[in-house]
């Protein structure tokens, strides 16, 4: 049986890439190939990877450590790994030499544009940098969009090498019939995400600010460097009864208290919160951006901003204030096609047939 290492550079907060290996760790048939996942440092992901019953390899942390190379050659000779996979530029590097220095075919995943993630201009060259010296290692990359695919192709890689798979969500919960729209109480408008300068929150907290519907409430679910920015910007605005951010839950638990849902990314790859909502059964907003326009369809599956700006994503709430009967048309709409494009038995399917033809 063929073996197959993921590199982690880890994350201190739940995010699309946790989401992803979580997935592909519970999903993946053990009996064609087997999955070890090596940690740069001992983070929350590495808990719930072993409680699945696969194997963890927690090496030294740090961004700057040379020793990981040499690290993961070592780990990567003594497990008999056929292929190393990796996603986000830190783990790409440390992953792209330690493929090399093993004699070990890599391959890469894209969840996002790189060139979007760092808004830091002296950090966005040096990762882009970073990418572009150890980049030949990688023979063959999976793409979470088509707009990935086309990210890449511009940056010089040969079309040839990547193949789109879209990631999924498990589903969790049957489709409910004869849906209603709520008659009474508070109407809750709900993100769930990152706190971070690119999901674009400052945006929503302003476009709520713009909405004359009393009624409604604002939550923000998720953690993130931008929390104090976030609440100094809903005190500014005089709104702390009408907007929280409570902190980090499990999407399942937000998603059950929300009305409508907003994804108001400057930037995204995909929009694996947004499929969460689409399986949820809730009227949907998004922000026509990266590969959000793959996954909501205008008037059919949800509705998609005119621009990222707080002027567009108010007007696109409104529409849904506006037509509630059609927003939960879309919604049932939505959910049935995220259950068959987004399933995530299948992505994952997908991700062990490609890794097995990138070995061979």
């Amino acid at each position: 049986m063929k073996k197959v290492a993921i590199i982690y550079s880890g994350a201190k907060y739940q995010g699309g890439i946790e989401d992803y290996l979580n997935s592909l760790f519970s999903h993946y048939d053990k009996t064609r190939v087997e999955l070890l996942l090596i940690s740069l440092g001992d983070w929350p992901l590495c808990k719930s990877i072993k409680k699945a019953g696969d194997k963890v390899v927690i090496l030294g942390g740090g961004r700057i450590r040379p020793q990981t190379f040499f690290d993961i050659k070592k780990t990567v000779q003594q497990e008999g790994v056929s292929l190393m996979v990796s996603q986000g530029v830190v783990a790409n590097f440390y992953a792209r030499i330690g493929a090399k220095l093993a004699g070990t075919p890599h391959l890469t995943v894209v969840h996002s544009d790189m060139s979007q993630e760092y808004p830091n201009p002296f950090v966005s060259s040096l990762y882009g940098l970073s990418d572009l010296l150890t980049r030949p290692a990688t023979k063959q990359y999976i793409a979470a969009s088509k707009f990935l695919k086309k990210t890449l192709i511009r940056k010089g890689i040969k079309k040839d090498k990547i193949i789109v798979i879209y990631d999924g969500i498990e589903l969790h919960t049957e489709k409910q019939k004869n849906k209603k729209t709520k008659e009474h109480g508070e109407v809750i408008i709900g993100s769930l995400g990152r706190l971070d300068k690119i999901k674009g929150y400052d945006n929503l907290i302003k476009a709520f600010s713009r909405l004359e519907n009393t009624s409604a409430k604002l939550f923000i679910w998720g953690e993130g460097q931008e929390r104090k920015n976030l609440e100094g910007l809903v005190k500014s605005l005089g709104l702390e009864e009408k907007v929280e951010i409570p902190g980090f839950v499990d999407p399942s638990a937000a998603l059950v208290k929300i009305d409508i849902y907003i994804q108001p990314s400057r930037s995204e790859g995909l929009g694996l919160a947004v499929i969460q909502a689409m399986l949820a059964q809730k009227p949907v907003v998004v922000t026509p951006v990266g590969g959000m326009k793959e996954v909501i369809t205008d008037g059919r599956t949800g509705i998609v901003a005119k621009s990222t700006k707080p002027k567009a994503i108010s007007d696109a709430i409104k529409r849904v204030f506006d037509d509630p009967e059609k927003a939960l048309e879309m919604a049932s709409v939505a959910y049935d096609e995220a259950a068959t494009k987004f399933s995530a038995q299948k992505s994952v399917d997908e991700t062990i047939k490609e890794f097995l033809k990138t070995i061979s």
